[in-house]
């Protein structure tokens, strides 16, 4: 009966210390609110052209701001003849970049009469933080024979829209 008596008396004693515990235990909790937002600006001015060559009797010229180029073929004659840019994408903003196709256009309806513009992309292409594409072309084409003797002029506008993605 002693034996039965202790038993008793150690459990009773576990409960009262385990109600006591809890009677005397405290939870802390923290809230809190984290902003957070895109750095545009770094990634407007750090995705860029660069090493921008054209083929000979071509030429390719970079704005100092590196996202415009100007390209001026020579003049062409012969259908087939061509002129070739070469450029290549940099990115060193914060973020990685998903570059569209390029696109090329004129308000000039002879221009695709006269003249293809053919990208050597034809799908978006992702450039990571810190990385430059490998170098794509830009190949404009005369595809039909101009029949006038004095020249024509054609302009023509290509673009291409990078997106910011996660790093």
């Amino acid at each position: 009966m002693r034996d039965r008596t202790i038993k008793l008396a150690i459990i009773i004693a576990i409960l009262v210390l385990g109600v006591a515990y809890a009677a005397f235990t405290v939870n802390f909790t923290i809230n809190g609110t984290a902003k957070i937002i895109g750095d545009s600006s770094n990634f407007s001015s750090n995705i860029i052209f660069d090493s921008v060559s054209a083929t000979t009797g071509s030429t390719a010229t970079l704005s100092t701001d590196k996202k415009t180029i100007t390209f001026t073929t020579p003049q062409f004659i012969t259908v087939g003849t061509n002129a070739v840019l070469t450029y290549k994408i940099k990115n060193t903003s914060n973020y990685g970049a998903t570059v569209a196709k390029l696109t090329c256009t004129s308000s000039d309806s002879d221009f695709a009469t006269y003249l293809t513009a053919t990208p050597s992309r034809t799908s978006s292409l992702t450039v990571n933080k810190g990385a430059t594409s490998a170098a794509e072309t830009l190949t404009v084409t005369m595809a039909k024979s101009y029949p006038e003797s004095t020249a024509k002029s054609i302009t023509y506008t290509c673009t291409m829209t990078a997106t910011a993605k996660d790093a």
